[in-house]
């Protein structure tokens, strides 16, 4: 006996929605939940909820949870990494201007990549990184302290206790990079130049200090 049409529709399996780059697109989802729920409550179901996709669609591109967040963590920190080798090539061998153009790299990251910043930010993220690229960040940070202690040293920085200068500048742009992608500063979101502008004001006056010039 024929099928009818109705019968032959029901009879073709259910072809699962495939997303275009669903790997990227589960990582860039994974910042927002890491930023939204925290890293322990992010779930690859939630995620293959949020995308459309099938709760076994996640799994052909990470085991786990932990094998997401890690890609999550890796992503930002090279992306993040990246602009700071960029400061410090345009910087050149003058210390006192790496030291600032990485802290302006820091602040124009955070308003191009908000998701990916505030990712970076939350407690364990930098656990989570591939050995070799945590490698990678601690040479460049051993590599900035050896020249700036030099550069104080030889009279380019303050004599003050270099620990407290190290914290004074990170807070600084940390904190204005926060207060740019919260919108507090009239910086639009993405706009990289106005939040260029900014930082290079702000850590001038680091740079000037508070005390008054004869």
């Amino acid at each position: 006996m024929p099928r009818t049409a109705r019968q032959k529709r029901r009879a073709r399996p259910r072809r699962a929605y495939h997303h275009r780059d669903l790997r990227q697109a589960l990582i860039a989802e994974g910042m927002n939940a890491v930023r939204e729920v925290g890293a322990d409550r992010v779930s690859l179901r939630d995620l293959a909820r949020r995308l459309g996709v099938s709760e076994a669609a996640p799994y052909h591109h990470f085991k786990d949870k932990d094998a997401l967040l890690a890609a999550v963590a890796a992503e930002a920190t090279q992306l993040f990494l990246d602009a700071l080798n960029a400061a410090v090539a345009e910087a050149g061998e003058d210390q006192r201007r790496r030291f600032q153009l990485t802290g302006i790299a820091l602040v124009q990251f955070a308003v191009a990549h908000p998701a990916h910043f505030r990712a970076m930010g939350l407690p364990g993220m930098d656990k989570r990184l591939p050995a070799e690229l945590r490698a990678r960040v601690d040479s460049f940070y051993r590599e900035e302290e050896r020249r700036m202690r030099e550069a104080q040293e030889a009279g380019w920085f303050a004599p003050i206790p270099f620990d407290d200068l190290i914290l004074a500048a990170t807070s600084l742009v940390h904190g204005l990079a926060h207060l740019m992608i919260d919108g507090a500063t009239g910086v639009a979101p993405g706009d990289v130049e106005h939040a260029a502008r900014l930082a290079r004001a702000v850590t001038a006056v680091l740079g000037v200090g508070l005390l008054p010039r004869s």
